[in-house]
């Protein structure tokens, strides 16, 4: 495929599996009709895991994990992007996601919900949608949708320093990432901007690739993404599901992410101190928007960069300590053991799988 062109007319025929779900969508009415053709393709759903729900063996999934998704693909081999087509004609379920999901309407329409609210979105809609938020896509003619999706896990790690804080994404992935009241979802009107169809097309060329440089490639495209968006598009995107911040949140947001961005050596005084408030109300701020204390907090943000670390580099666990604020190793593992419920060389085995 040399152009984006080329690889978006390679995605408008129905695939194999899409052909087979469509069937099902036409015999629907048909009593007699599908049940002599769930006999037939009875093999064929087991084999290939379709979502036929007319099976006794086909359950609903409610939470899905890169793991059960993509075992073949990227996202479990150490890269935190994937990109995948929305297969026409599946069948509606309500379902969440352990990662963020960035839904892209690349041709047509969708019927899409986001936590019971009714959104349908057309050509050149973006949405975003935290993790766990229950949702529900239906497409059901020659429309073309793509997910990208993007580890929760590194995301901090990998992405949120391309945002900053003081604007709408990063206000939602830190609210998502580490607040009480996570927004629930923001929609960005695109249009047909030629750029961001280029970018979500780029992107899922290089999970067809899947080589080594497509990762790498991946990382650094999701960014530019967020920027384009972000320039043209900020001041008209919108909340679903969810109210806009207030201000008096949106200061509470600025402080976690001060924290984030200091939590090898940040205390609660230079917090206070940064942000001209008194030691106990910066405190209560704090325990508002994360329902824990300053320690917690640190300790959680610690934590999860050490567990991204073990899981997706090959630092040495004395490294990974010090990187993430520990001056004693022991220390580090001793507080890392309480935390996860094993060690973190243990840690680090459990996901060598993706080095493979």
């Amino acid at each position: 495929m040399d152009t984006n062109h080329d690889l978006l007319m390679s995605l408008l025929p129905l695939t194999e599996e899409e052909e087979v779900y469509k069937r099902f969508y036409e015999l629907r009415y048909s009593p007699k009709a599908l049940a002599a053709y769930m006999a037939e393709m009875e093999d064929y759903v087991r084999a290939h895991r379709l979502l036929i729900f007319d099976y006794p063996f086909v359950t609903h999934p409610e939470l899905l994990s890169e793991e059960d998704l993509y075992k073949d693909y990227s996202i479990s081999h150490g890269s935190n992007v994937n990109v995948v087509r929305h297969l026409r004609y599946t069948p509606v379920f309500t379902h969440s996601h352990t990662f963020f999901t960035v839904l892209y309407v690349l041709r047509g329409k969708c019927g899409h919900t986001v936590g019971g609210t009714n959104q349908p979105m057309v050509q050149g809609d973006v949405f975003f949608l935290p993790p766990r938020v229950q949702q529900t896509i239906g497409v059901f003619d020659d429309s073309l949708v793509l997910n990208l999706h993007i580890r929760r896990d590194t995301f901090d790690d990998v992405f949120f320093n391309t945002l900053r804080y003081n604007n709408i994404l990063s206000d939602f992935f830190m609210s998502c990432l580490y607040s009480q009241k996570p927004m629930s979802g923001i929609l960005f009107r695109t249009g047909k901007n030629e750029e961001i169809e280029n970018l979500f097309l780029e992107m899922y060329r290089e999970v067809l690739l899947d080589d080594e440089y497509s990762w790498r490639l991946l990382n650094n495209l999701v960014p530019l993404l967020f920027a384009k968006l972000l320039r043209g598009y900020a001041d008209k995107a919108f909340f679903v599901g969810s109210a806009p911040r207030q201000s008096s949140d949106s200061t509470r947001l600025k402080i976690l992410s001060y924290i984030t961005d200091n939590y090898r050596t940040v205390t609660l005084t230079e917090v206070a101190d940064h942000f001209n408030y008194s030691v106990p109300h910066c405190s209560r701020l704090i325990r508002d928007e994360t329902g824990e204390s300053f320690v917690t907090f640190v300790r959680r943000i610690r934590m999860n960069h050490a567990a991204a670390l073990l899981s997706g580099s090959r630092t040495s666990v004395a490294e990974i300590s010090a990187m993430v604020g520990y001056e004693n190793p022991e220390s580090f593992i001793r507080v890392f053991e309480k935390y996860y419920g094993m060690t973190p060389t243990a840690y680090r085995r459990k996901g060598e799988g993706k080095w493979e």
